[in-house]
């Protein structure tokens, strides 16, 4: 008994000098205003956390450089209570490193620097699979001038996360948010959050979401931005600018937004499964197409009464060998299983058209969607596309006889749903003889076997949609 005691002790003793990691006791560093970050940032390791004192910070310049946190044990900065630190002011605030999580942070009235927060330390230090999470960014007073630009959110690095914020009141130009593209794919995610109102700049720089810069647009970003709430982002006729490749845009719900999610620059990315509410307002608008090989899939379009750039589709006009912040001739483009209900414009072609701006989109598809334009003309015509496919597409058989394309017509019954959209009954009459490309509807059910048009199968369970309950922090009254 003795021998077997004391070679338990001496195996554990031998575990302990050994292997010391695995004991490893994660600390606390508790900082104010006035703290220090150097000496914090060298000796932090995985697992430990940094809070914040709670109280209002203000003019706040910090840089939390190289953070070494691990996919396992994340270093984590935090106010002392959530939401319990606001910072405000001149702010500005830095993170670099890897698997850093920010948390329950408050910015509000920040002012005069480029950037209030951004994920980087250096122009060569940004961060790789850092998360910023339940942190609130807004604007309550009216001190911003108008011609001091500012971003709230600048992401570099790559494989960074954004979940569960809250942004809404920017009033000065400057994108909300900013995905920065480099060379190396970002991969970034932008997730459940709350893009609360933004009121009309009269002035370009007021995007809610800017997804790189034009002199990268040919690079590969692969960013995903899905599940959120975008409610009245009114800063300009871009809600959401795309201006790199590949990027997903899904399941996003904007309601009463004075803008159009645009694929400004940049080719091949995906508009599926979204729902844009216009709910009447003046300028409310879709997708804005504008380069090569886009897919826009499974949305969903209602009340929406913008034109032009701001039309449910927009294609746009290109520019013979663009340079690269120009506009991109429309080629190669899949619109299908798309459900436009109440919009008055549904698609424009040509947008944009004049001597210079001189290429008609062409070489796409418009395939499988449901039309139910009531009152207003189905589409505007500023240039006639060339080598377009439209095929299976369906017209509700009341809608206004002044067309351009013959449409076969249906009563095609859909009914107003729990969720607010106008979804097919299993006796509306949706079948085409068009075999489909989409594999899947709105709510991410599969596609059976007979093609039916619009986003949705009349079937299977719905999907719950991004509100003001599910997005943002849950601590936040929105």
């Amino acid at each position: 008994m003795k021998t077997n005691c004391l070679s338990l002790l001496l195996a554990l003793t031998f575990y302990c000098f050994i292997v010391p990691g695995e004991f490893s006791v994660a600390h606390e560093y508790k900082i104010t205003p006035e703290s220090k970050l150097d000496p914090i940032c060298k000796k932090a390791k995985a697992g430990d956390s940094i809070i914040l004192a709670d109280g209002i910070w203000k003019d706040v310049k910090f840089k939390f450089d190289r953070l070494p946190g691990t996919d396992a044990d994340p270093i984590r900065i935090l106010p002392q209570t959530t939401g319990g630190v606001t910072l405000t002011g001149k702010t500005d605030f830095r993170v670099s490193g890897t698997h850093v999580i920010i948390s329950g942070l408050v910015f509000r009235d920040c002012h005069s620097v480029d950037d209030v927060f951004q994920l980087r330390s250096h122009e060569e230090r940004p961060a790789e699979n850092c998360r910023v999470t339940d942190c609130v960014f807004e604007e309550t007073s009216d001190l911003q001038k108008s011609k001091e630009e500012s971003r709230w959110l600048s992401i570099h690095g790559t494989n960074n996360r954004v979940d569960h914020c809250y942004f809404a009141g920017k009033k000065n130009k400057g994108t909300t948010l900013v995905v920065w593209v480099t060379q190396e794919p970002g991969r970034h995610q932008i997730d459940h959050n709350y893009f609360g109102a933004r009121p009309e700049l009269k002035e370009n720089g007021g995007e809610t979401i800017r997804v790189g810069t034009s002199d990268v647009s040919e690079l590969v970003s692969a960013t995903i931005v899905e599940d959120n709430f975008f409610h009245r982002c009114d800063g300009e006729a871009e809600v959401i600018s795309n201006k790199s490749c590949e990027n997903i845009y899904r399941r996003n719900m904007f309601e009463q937004c004075s803008g159009a999610l645009t694929l400004r620059h940049g080719h091949r990315c995906t508009v599926d499964g979204n729902a844009f509410l216009g709910q009447g307002g003046n300028g409310t608008g879709g997708v804005r197409i504008i380069g090569q090989g886009h897919v826009v899939t499974n949305n969903y379009f209602e009340g929406l009464r913008g034109s032009s750039a701001r039309a449910s589709i927009s294609w746009m006009n290109g520019i013979p060998n663009s340079p690269l912040d120009e506009y991109a001739p429309v080629r190669d483009a899949l619109v299908a299983h798309n459900t436009f209900v109440d919009c008055k414009v549904t698609m424009e072609f040509g947008v944009g058209a004049s001597k210079k701006q001189s290429v008609a989109p062409a070489d796409s598809k418009i395939l499988n969607n449901l039309f139910l334009p009531g009152k207003w003309p189905l589409f505007k015509f500023k240039v006639e596309p060339k080598d377009f496919q439209l095929e299976g597409n369906l017209l509700q058989s009341q809608s206004n006889d002044n067309r351009p394309v013959n449409f076969e017509r249906r009563e095609l019954k859909l009914r107003r749903a729990d969720d607010g959209l106008m979804r097919p009954t299993r006796s509306s009459p949706l079948r085409v003889k068009v075999k489909s490309p989409v594999k899947t509807d709105i709510d991410g059910q599969p596609r059976s076997r007979t093609t039916m048009a619009g986003c949705d199968q009349p079937k299977g369970s719905q999907i719950t949609w991004p509100s003001r309950k599910n997005c943002g922090p849950t601590w936040v009254q929105k």
